[in-house]
């Protein structure tokens, strides 16, 4: 039964409305799940020897058929209306839940709680992952929206939008605009300042206003047909917006039952913020809180390590925003649940203006890795040495860490449960971390600092880009393909890729804008991971060159026969956005979590 729901969410929404969110761009098209081992290209156990290779079936990079891993022979091809997951023909939704990625067909999001509680655009991201055509719904408060005009197509090499009737084509990219204020309520100036509106041909799904902070409220339901990759962006809009931030969506087939909490920021011009998502009725959370958990509206806190349960109902979150920092916090609930951490305003660091709103969703316990690459995007300001921040977080008590080829200056060599650690490397000083065993899993994340900059160390980036947090893709999660979306309306696109070699080789990874990918640079002293960047834009202009091909923003396709990770950073005049343009969520961490006594 459904108890009554507060407004919800953060920047915006009324009522029933939830706090949106929704970017879109990522997910991988990763069929390479093998019939035995569902960590399918993993060259390695995390912080491992490499392992023997073993012929198994696995599914094609095209998802339509089932392949031999050794000799790349089509063992079956899967009926048109079938797709390929976990090495067996089945129908597309659950060949992607199958496949364990963040490719999916169901999902729930909510816009993020910013310092500014004037709700602006609220837009998503919608990559068709699939060979048919995806037809996708948005429900609100189990009601369905109409999205009729909200959905549109991105004109490549272009700001333009056109309205798209039907459903998004196989492989193809779409925005969908979720939300907006109320446009019949007058607006003071100040409220008019810090809003950006949805495009003027868009209709989003909902307009209303509405702000809580520390609550429950409803979170926005979005579903497809066939599987697709989802991205929220808050706000829409590009640098103008002041303080976007986007995360990919992972959906509900990815949601575990134990998490560690894991915010943005420390509190300065904005508080950090926890929220947590349910997808059935009498969902049951109880959070052991690493600081006091403080009370919210339909729920009671505690004191820190004593148990706070909240009760959710289908489609409902509930959002934390508090002046003490929760990363660490161990989260249990009886039925599967998601967790964003984020901030409403960081200067990062806490001195460098100007703040940026910031959101991630954080994978779940077991899906965390003990094995990392850390590399930053290409340096915002030209022959610079731009200084990155990395932020770590253990998941059990006595984790040694070791790295590779160098440590950087203050990186942790041990690790509590729950102990967060914040360190500095320099954005082209590549580097692996790893614990000893997949048992003693970690959290990497990864900022960008504010545009002004702080003292002689952090100096300013003439205006260029603002506070940002992602997560760093675990090499364990690695997968073989990727779409994702870049979103034309900021100057500057980095795009980071990681490869690892699969079967004792480095495989070629194939970007659409540029093919084969040329001119990669060595990581470790083992010679496992290289890297190699590639600027998709450049001043709101093309990027790379690759022969006659040329990177743009818009769609981006990738894929490899081996395994490999890509990041997307966007950045304008005094604002910024990433996310991993996919990322498996494979289970790597057997043992569960130790509740607090």
């Amino acid at each position: 039964m459904r108890r009554a729901r507060t407004s919800f969410g953060a920047l915006g929404a009324v009522t029933s409305v939830g706090v949106l969110i929704a970017l879109i761009a990522a997910c991988g098209d990763d069929r390479g799940g093998f019939i035995k081992n569902d960590r399918a290209f993993e060259t390695q156990s995390e912080g491992g020897a490499p392992d023997a290779e073993t012929c198994l079936l696995q599914c094609s990079l095209d998802g339509r058929s089932i392949i031999d891993s050794c000799t790349g022979g089509v063992v079956e091809t899967c009926a048109d209306d079938l797709a390929c997951g976990a090495a067996k023909c089945q129908e597309p939704c659950a060949a992607a839940e199958a496949d364990r990625s963040s490719n999916g067909c169901d999902f729930y999001f909510t816009q993020p709680l910013s310092a500014y509680p004037f709700a602006s655009c609220f837009a998503t991201f919608v990559v068709n992952a699939s060979n048919k055509p995806a037809t996708v719904s948005l429900e609100l408060g189990g009601e369905e929206l109409d999205v009729s005009g909200a959905l549109f197509r991105a004109v490549p090499n272009s700001t333009d939008l056109e309205l798209l009737e039907g459903p998004i084509p196989p492989g193809e990219s779409a925005i969908l605009f979720v939300a907006d204020w109320d446009p019949t309520i007058p607006r003071s100036l100040g409220e008019r300042l810090y809003h950006t509106s949805c495009p003027t041909a868009a209709k989003p799904a909902i307009q209303a206003d509405g702000y809580f902070r520390s609550g429950i409220g409803d979170a926005f339901r979005l579903k497809s047909n066939v599987p697709i990759g989802l991205t929220w962006m808050y706000p829409y809009g590009g640098a103008g917006t002041h303080f976007p931030t986007a995360t990919l969506v992972l959906p509900v087939s990815a949601w575990a039952k134990e998490h560690v909490v894991v915010n943005g920021w420390e509190a300065n011009v904005g508080e950090p913020v926890t929220q947590i998502f349910a997808a059935e009725d009498d969902t049951e959370i109880t959070i052991f809180g690493s600081k006091d958990v403080t009370n919210g509206v339909g729920f009671a806190g505690a004191t820190a390590g004593m148990p706070a349960k909240i009760m959710l109902s289908k489609g409902q979150f509930v959002q934390i925003a508090q002046s003490q920092e929760l990363t660490g916090s161990l989260v249990f609930s009886n039925k599967p649940t998601a967790t964003v951490g984020g901030s409403e305003c960081a200067n990062l660091p806490s001195k460098a203006a100007a703040c940026d709103t910031l959101a991630q969703q954080i994978p779940a316990f077991e899906q965390w890795g003990s094995e990392y690459v850390g590399i930053g995007y290409r340096p915002r300001t030209a022959n610079t040495e731009e200084i990155v921040w990395y932020r770590m977080v253990g998941g059990r008590d006595g984790t040694e860490l070791e790295y590779d080829p160098v440590k950087p200056a203050g990186a942790p060599t041990t690790l509590s449960a729950g102990e967060l650690v914040l360190f500095r490397a320099r954005s082209n000083d590549a580097f692996v971390v790893r614990a000893r065993d997949a048992e003693h899993p970690f959290y990497l994340g990864m900022h960008m600092s504010g545009a002004d900059g702080e003292e002689s160390d952090s100096p300013s980036h003439g205006g260029m880009g603002d506070p940002e947090f992602v997560n760093v893709v675990p090499s364990g999660q690695y997968m073989s393909s990727y779409s994702f979306y870049a979103d034309s309306s900021f100057s500057e696109h980095s795009l980071v890729i990681v490869r690892k070699k699969t079967h004792g080789a480095f495989k070629d990874v194939w970007l659409e804008c540029a093919g084969n990918l040329p001119d990669w640079k060595p990581i470790d002293s083992a010679g496992q991971y290289e890297y190699r960047r590639v600027d998709l834009s450049r001043n709101f202009g093309p990027g790379d060159s690759f022969g006659e091909k040329r990177c743009t923003t818009g769609l981006q396709r990738m894929r490899s026969e081996g395994a490999f990770s890509a990041t997307l950073w966007g950045w304008g005049k005094y604002a910024s956005y990433a996310y991993p343009g996919g990322t498996a969520f494979r289970k790597l961490v057997e043992i569960p979590l130790s509740p607090v006594n």
